[in-house]
């Protein structure tokens, strides 16, 4: 029989969110008190020492893509990475993955989006708006004529492929941890005796959690900051690619 959906019931993925979420906070205070008590003469160890090399490696990354200039954007996307990976490696402790319902996936893209929109005003101005029109251009200069659709859907596709990317991948990959286990445990029912012990679910089921929750997860939450990167700078305007070009000589120059 089919159960009767119930807008208003607590959905499993709101549990995980909030478990998210105190994990983060627990870590960030924990982190913070223990750089306190660091002396400024004393080398990094221990827990404060990794969470340094993560946040450089964060802050490296960010001033790649974005230059110096960028590195404020620093804090945001340390946090929004943490936040992706950790929803998707919860599942390793039987919790449902936050990023397995498309309403989270689609509001990280939703901010994706709209920010695509703030850099693009902020550093074309209002220029940034003929983007989306058919324009005629007269002594290098663009005049609109009309609202170009072809641009209009073209501005609206990444909002759905990288929701929909972070969301497959995961939702997959539960999928088919659910469907393995229901699988040999159906198999190991017909066996006598020993058939009470789903032994070779119990066998399988760790690594297949540790490639599915534990390395996809992590690949699937860099490539959604990459991507955001991406679309923000490519939405500073036609010098994003030089800047980006040079940053990366003044790098390795470096």
């Amino acid at each position: 029989m089919i159960r009767e959906y119930n807008p208003w019931s607590l959905q499993p993925q709101i549990t995980s969110i909030a478990v998210v979420s105190i994990i983060l906070v627990t870590f960030s205070l924990i982190y913070y008190f223990r750089l306190q008590k660091q002396k400024i003469d004393e080398t990094p160890h221990g827990f404060v020492l990794l969470v340094q090399i993560y946040i450089s490696f964060i802050r490296n990354l960010t001033i790649e893509i974005f230059g110096l200039k960028g590195e404020k954007l620093t804090s945001f996307f340390l946090y929004l990475f943490s936040y992706i990976c950790l929803s998707n490696l919860i599942g390793i402790i039987g919790l449902s993955n936050p990023t397995s319902s498309l309403t989270t996936t689609f509001s990280l893209g939703l901010m994706m989006w709209f920010g695509v929109f703030f850099v693009g005003l902020k550093y074309q101005k209002i220029s940034y708006l003929k983007n989306f029109c058919c324009c005629l251009k007269i002594k290098n200069k663009k005049i609109p004529l009309a609202i170009n659709p072809l641009e209009v859907i073209s501005c609206i596709s990444p909002l759905i492929s990288i929701s929909l990317r972070l969301w497959g991948n995961v939702f997959a990959g539960g999928l088919i941890l659910s469907l393995w286990f229901y699988f040999t445990n159906y198999i190991f029912e017909k066996i006598p005796i020993i058939g009470v012990i789903n032994i070779l679910g119990g066998l399988t089921m760790a690594p297949l959690h540790v490639y599915f929750d534990l390395l996809c997860g992590i690949i699937q939450a860099l490539v959604f900051v990459l991507l955001t990167m991406v679309y923000w700078v490519l939405a500073k305007g036609e010098n994003s690619l030089q800047e980006m070009n040079d940053n990366k000589n003044n790098e390795n120059r470096i």
